[in-house]
């Protein structure tokens, strides 16, 4: 069932200058909805939030927005983002505790200070909607707000456990280093806050504005890691091929899959906007060799003039021109601070090209097709799969110390040694099945699908056929 999103607002507040500093907050470990991570202040909006000292407001739901953000900001850094004379500080803490408390209202303290709330204070900064597959989601309108300079700001402890101030670009360094959390909302607007300084930033910020879908067509996974999913002619239960995108001003273009001139149109438009931010495309690299990762790689290579970079049985499974040959733990540098250090993994089994590709700076695994989240992996024999390959590929990955690991299509995974043993498991289960239905004289393909393949719908068949018959390959049964 998916969980229906409820109002949230947040605050981004920014001091003047360049680099800007941001009022960040540090999130307990024992909540449920991230944990540990650093935000920016913000929260629920109330069924009942007040409008009436909300000045300048565009409609009723804009007004309850800027009073949500207003009271989220007060409660969480005692910093009243209003207009009106500055309360005594004993006075002001007294009033945050009570309202912390719920026993004095907000829009009685602003009552009592004489403070009212401007709309021309709050500039929108990005609209975003939690994905449907978590249990907890929010539809949260960010909001910008300007302070002279990077001082205020007092932590009671309590949902949080820290309060900082943080320049855009240390913070995401410091979240490349593993030295703090940022979710992906948080870590998309540092990265554009760091671009262009106000308000020229604010153009990207508000282009994430999508009350109905709310997930940015790029999402960064982790430092300088970005997947734009885009509509493949892929298996399913896939429908996306990720598009994935290392290093930050320097970028690595990985599997641009999609053979539509619709999908393509989209990856243009938002390599377009990188470009515009002055980003420089280093090259194409490919997974491996299948279409659904190679549709959009002449159209990219020809719009952006970049080469083509591959493994050398993938160069020669495709109908382009590939540039430049990737081997077994050759690495890749990217330009950046510092540089990123993207190491090439020959991983074949599901093709005989197929590369992962480890960011160690970060620690992101770019998995290609060596799993799915969700959906399975097809191994197939008539097509150069090999399942010992395959098999020998996951147990590498599995046993490589890497952090989140990426996958093609689907979701990426952060227990991803989990997921591949799980994955290891599930294929010799499987070929347990094949090895007993053959030692039963199962002597045919059909009758062979029917036993062991008896927990999937039968409909499905025909792609467990490849499956079969590579793990048959691997058995040494001669069955055709």
């Amino acid at each position: 069932m998916v969980v229906e999103p409820k109002r949230a607002t947040a605050g981004i507040i920014m001091a003047d200058g360049w680099p800007p500093s941001i009022l960040m907050a540090l999130r307990s470990d024992v909540l449920r909805f991230m944990p540990s991570h650093y935000v920016f202040p913000g929260g629920r909006i109330d069924d009942d939030e007040g409008t009436e000292y909300v000045i300048g407001a565009r409609d009723q739901t804009h007004g309850e927005q800027l009073h949500a953000c207003a009271r989220e900001i007060f409660e969480e850094t005692g910093v009243l983002a209003t207009r009106g004379e500055t309360p005594d500080a004993a006075l002001a803490r007294e009033a945050r505790v009570a309202l912390l408390e719920e026993t004095r209202p907000f829009d009685d303290i602003l009552e009592a200070f004489g403070h009212t709330i401007h709309a021309e204070d709050y500039h929108p900064a990005g609209h975003w909607v939690t994905p449907p597959p978590s249990p907890i989601r929010f539809d949260t309108q960010y909001f910008v707000y300007r302070v002279p300079e990077a001082k205020g700001g007092e932590l009671i402890v309590g949902e949080h456990v820290g309060l900082d101030w943080l320049e855009p670009q240390e913070a995401r360094r410091l979240w490349r280093k593993g030295e703090l959390e940022l979710p992906t909302p948080v870590a998309h607007t540092l990265l554009e806050l760091g671009r262009k300084p106000f308000p020229e930033c604010l153009p990207v910020l508000q282009r994430i504005d999508d009350p109905t879908n709310g997930v940015p067509e790029r999402i960064e996974l982790a430092c300088g890691v970005q997947i734009i999913p885009l509509i493949t002619e892929t298996l399913p239960p896939a429908t996306h091929t990720n598009c994935v995108l290392i290093g930050e001003d320097s970028v690595l273009l990985v599997d641009p899959g999609p053979s539509d001139a619709q999908e393509q149109a989209k990856l243009k438009r938002l390599l377009d906007e990188l470009q515009d931010m002055g980003v420089d495309f280093m090259a194409v690299v490919l997974t491996h060799a299948h279409p659904d990762h190679t549709g959009a790689v002449p159209f990219v290579r020809d719009t952006y003039d970049v080469p083509v970079w591959a493994h050398s049985v993938t160069a020669d499974r495709v109908e382009f021109n590939v540039d430049r040959h990737l081997e077994e733990d050759e690495v890749i540098l990217v330009p950046g601070d510092p540089e990123f250090r993207v190491r090439c993994l020959h991983t074949p089994g599901h093709d005989p090209g197929h590369l992962c590709f480890h960011e160690e700076t970060s620690g992101a695994m770019i998995g290609g097709d060596l799993v799915a989240n969700p959906g399975t992996i097809v191994v197939s024999h008539d097509h150069n799969g090999d399942m010992s390959h395959y098999l020998n590929s996951l147990e590498r990955i599995r046993d490589l110390d890497h952090g989140i690991l990426v996958p093609s299509h689907g979701m990426a995974l952060r227990d991803s040694k989990a997921k591949l043993q799980e994955t290891i498991d599930h294929r010799l289960w499987r070929e347990g099945k094949v090895r007993d239905a053959l030692a039963q004289g199962h002597t045919t393909i059909r009758d062979l699908l029917a036993v062991v393949y008896d927990d999937v719908p039968e409909e499905t068949w025909p792609l467990a056929e490849h499956s079969l018959k590579a793990h048959l390959h691997r058995l040494g049964a001669d069955i055709t």
